[in-house]
């Protein structure tokens, strides 16, 4: 997992200058919307998407990396399916193929927002995309929300904890699990009041804000290499033009 970085870290931990190009904050969202709308996301979804790509490679580093995987998943031999929900007693289960956590991750949490009740993303460990929707969900409902990783026997392996102030905790505290989850890997989702023992939030809601800010004045940095390929799948969206 990454570590919480603030815009003044950028110039001297980021990529060395030949391996890195600086863009604008709104190129990577539309970049990132355009190749996701090329895949075949809808336009909603995308948007949606979009965000929490952003989102990720400005305060994180690693959203065009997580928009590249994706898009591989999309554009495999199983190809897209709808994201499918399962009732269960105690358990709502919010399942899509293939396993996106950055595009199931959102109904899910919404879901788990609305109703307040457990709702499980299955054979999703890594819930990094789902935690950054979540950050922002979660300051609508006035709910704080804990996603904890389920080893292969749907035992608690640990959490993230995000709080409607716009903080995000890692590695915290797995809290008692409802009865009927079941016994497979994933990230189940549970509203949850805060819990007083947390430690120091990697992520806060104002140092991502002096973050954004900077970005938006002198831009963020990516990687070039993976940026190419990121462009090239938006340029998809693009029509050609009509040759006579």
């Amino acid at each position: 997992m990454t570590d919480m970085l603030t815009h003044t870290l950028e110039d001297v931990t980021a990529l060395p200058p030949g391996n890195r190009i600086r863009l604008a904050v709104r190129e990577v969202r539309e970049t990132a919307f355009r190749a996701l709308y090329a895949a075949g996301v809808s336009a909603g979804e995308a948007g949606g998407a979009a965000d929490v790509v952003t989102a990720m490679q400005l305060h994180a580093r690693n959203g065009i990396d997580t928009l590249l995987t994706t898009i591989a998943e999309l554009e495999s031999p199983a190809g897209a399916a709808d994201v499918t929900l399962t009732r269960g007693p105690e358990v709502d289960i919010v399942a899509r193929s293939p396993r996106s956590a950055l595009l199931t991750g959102p109904p899910a949490v919404d879901l788990a927002l609305s109703q307040s009740r457990p709702v499980l993303l299955p054979r999703i460990v890594d819930h990094e995309a789902v935690a950054w929707y979540a950050l922002h969900a979660v300051s609508r409902s006035g709910a704080t929300l804990r996603l904890i990783t389920l080893d292969d026997g749907g035992h608690p392996a640990g959490a993230t904890v995000v709080t409607e102030a716009g903080d995000m905790y890692r590695d915290a505290a797995a809290a008692a699990l409802t009865t009927g989850v079941p016994a497979i890997a994933g990230t189940l989702l549970q509203t949850a009041p805060p819990a007083a023992h947390l430690s120091r939030p990697v992520h806060t809601a104002a140092e991502r804000e002096t973050r954004y800010r900077h970005a938006v004045s002198y831009g963020v940095f990516v990687d070039a290499a993976t940026w190419s390929r990121a462009y090239e799948l938006g340029r998809r969206f693009l029509v050609p033009e009509a040759h006579s």
